[in-house]
């Protein structure tokens, strides 16, 4: 879904036969405890192990996933995937990734620090990629946001003739500011990349805008050394309150630069509309930072190494919609996606050793190119298909997944196990 930063809906986790945060007399604004003004008065870990099974156009894929998630989010997590296919250069390979989110100083959630990896072996090679992504995030004052990153990345592409593989070394170094001023929320970053002897530098600013009525918008412009690295990013949306006010909330991002295009958008509503301020303000910076940061890093950023999305955990009604274009070829071909994503959760389901049922539909449009062997060309190919999820947790314990594309063939089944 392209460089989305870690998005963290919820602050708490919620009785799920309450009102949203309706109960909750300690929210995070009024902690007592500044080391947890920004993420709320620490709670109980949650602790997930995921066994999944991918079966994608007869290449079977299998992964072990664990996180340990409390109010901070995801602290530790870990990915380990069988015969997958790496997301930047589609090598069957052997994946081993990792990271960890520490508070070096006094235990402070103003202050954390976070490091993740990625190790690929390429199957039938000698050869291996490497990714690594660090940043650290100061918050000295409530209204002032500092962030320092560093993020790396050296494996192989796909070559021509006798060298049919070819290495890349990728670096990014990146500087991030914003202060908040009432309504107005200036924020700035600067970053400087190098790809072999290339180097490309960055700097950018934008606005975060406070409304009435909860609504928020941001708009940024980067400009690059490179001017085809020079990209825009727009955004509005509304982020519901430390309560249920029977408003829904949602959120629309885009960002564009001369030969891409990426819209991510949400609405939710229900009694478990979890999407609050700190969610939003850490949406839209994340999505405009990352526009210096490394693409290939966006996973390890996210830390959602799960091999199907949790989101929907957090409302009672969730869409989603996310489309990427890319041009290539000299911008005579495209390749992306559009896809709308529905989900129900049924909270208040509780039957026999069966609760907490969810239901998700999901439509989507892939664009490809394609060889035309008749014209020697490259086309553009376009599929749509429809796919469903359904899952379910048994015990309260066990949680079970599985989202299938009829018209594919192709179906994700997961299995994890929840300890609280």
């Amino acid at each position: 879904m392209g460089n989305i930063e870690s998005i963290s809906f919820a602050q708490n986790d919620v009785d799920k036969n309450a009102d949203s945060l309706l109960h909750q007399t300690n929210p995070p604004q009024h902690n007592s405890d500044l080391r947890y003004s920004v993420f709320g008065p620490p709670s109980p870990a949650q602790w997930k192990f995921q066994l999944s099974f991918m079966n994608s156009k007869d290449q079977n894929i299998s992964a072990f996933n664990f996180y340990k998630k409390n109010q901070r989010d995801k602290t530790l997590f870990l990915s380990i995937i069988n015969n997958g296919l790496d997301n930047a250069n589609q090598y069957r390979v052997k994946q081993f990734s990792a990271g960890v989110v520490v508070f070096p100083f006094n235990d402070d959630d103003r202050y954390p620090f976070e490091l993740g990896g990625t190790v690929d072996d390429i199957i039938d090679t000698s050869l291996y990629n490497t990714i690594l992504f660090s940043r650290f995030t100061y918050r000295p004052l409530k209204e002032l946001w500092l962030r320092f990153g560093f993020e790396y990345y050296n494996g192989y592409q796909a070559g021509h003739g006798v060298n049919p593989y070819i290495n890349s070394d990728l670096k990014s170094y990146y500087i991030s500011a914003k202060y908040s001023m009432g309504f107005l929320t200036p924020m700035a970053v600067l970053g400087s990349g190098r790809l072999e002897q290339k180097t490309n530098n960055s700097f950018g600013a934008g606005t975060f805008l406070s409304f009435p009525f909860n609504l928020y918008a941001f708009g940024g412009y980067i400009k690059s050394t490179d001017e085809s690295e020079n990209i825009s990013t727009a955004a509005i949306g509304r982020w519901t309150p430390f309560r249920y006010d029977y408003l829904p909330s949602g959120f629309l991002i885009w960002k564009h630069k001369s030969d891409y295009d990426f819209l991510l958008g949400g609405i939710f509503f229900g009694n478990r509309n979890l999407f609050v301020q700190p969610a939003a303000l850490g949406m839209v910076t994340g999505m405009f930072v990352s526009s210096v940061t490394l693409r290939v890093n966006s996973q390890l950023r996210q830390r959602k190494l799960l091999a199907i999305s949790e989101d929907y955990e957090s409302f009672d009604y969730s869409l989603f919609y996310v489309h990427l274009n890319q041009k290539i070829n000299n911008n005579a071909n495209n390749v992306g996606f559009t896809a709308l994503q529905f989900y129900k959760l049924f909270s208040e389901v509780d039957f026999l050793i069966f609760s907490d049922p969810v239901i998700g539909l999901f439509f989507t449009k892939e664009i490809n190119p394609l060889f035309d062997v008749k014209t020697f060309k490259l086309v553009d190919n376009k599929e749509n298909y429809i796919s469903y999820q359904v899952g379910f947790k048994i015990f309260n314990d066990f949680l079970f997944e599985v989202i299938h594309y009829p018209s594919k063939r192709d179906y994700t089944v997961a299995l994890s196990y929840l300890l609280l």
